[in-house]
């Protein structure tokens, strides 16, 4: 597997596809000693992770989060920037910036991922959340947000402050940097 990733990080983000994927090239023996099969180790690995990232959000959940604050970043870091497909987070708020939920959309491909704006603002609504931060990866490692993002952001920005709910940021993450579109004066 570390042939595969070339670190334990890669393998740590990599999805479970991804992982059934390498594991299948390397004929699936998985954990020998154990006789488990390739795909239980795959399974493991992607428990552990969502175990580790519960905990983590947990640490969130009624917390006032500050989208510029060390904590933060490195959250995002740990959710988003090692993973090699394109992956986008929405994160709810209320008004006085209390953390409530966090959704998490893969599209499975390296270049593209679509910020899911029916299913956020219903959710927003579920929640009554006020506030809404987005964040995403670039697996190419540059955190520069495009045309397309800049654009995608406009819209949604549009569309849920049409709605009383705020956007705060749309944080791009590419490894360990992170750009943030509010800082940078793109929204």
């Amino acid at each position: 597997m570390i042939r595969h990733f070339g670190s334990l990080r890669t393998i740590w983000s990599a999805s479970a596809v991804a992982l059934d994927k390498a594991l299948a090239e390397v004929g699936g023996r998985g954990c020998e000693s154990c006789g488990e099969g390739g795909w239980a180790v795959g399974a493991a690995i992607v428990a552990a992770r969502h175990l580790a990232e519960a905990a983590a959000r947990e640490a969130l959940v009624g917390e006032a989060v500050d989208t510029r604050t060390p904590e933060f970043r490195h959250y995002l870091v740990r959710r988003l920037g090692l993973r090699r497909e394109e992956c986008v987070m929405i994160l709810y708020f209320t008004g006085e910036g209390l953390f409530i939920a966090e959704d998490f959309y893969s599209s499975g491909q390296r270049g593209e991922v679509v910020i899911p704006l029916r299913r956020t603002v219903r959710r927003a609504f579920d929640l009554d959340a006020r506030r809404l931060v987005v964040a995403h990866n670039h697996p190419s490692g540059s955190a520069l947000p495009s045309d397309a993002d800049v654009a995608a952001t406009a819209r949604m920005r549009a569309v849920v402050e049409a709605l009383e709910v705020g956007l705060d940021d749309h944080c791009i993450v590419a490894g360990n940097a992170i750009a943030s579109m509010r800082s940078m004066g793109l929204m």
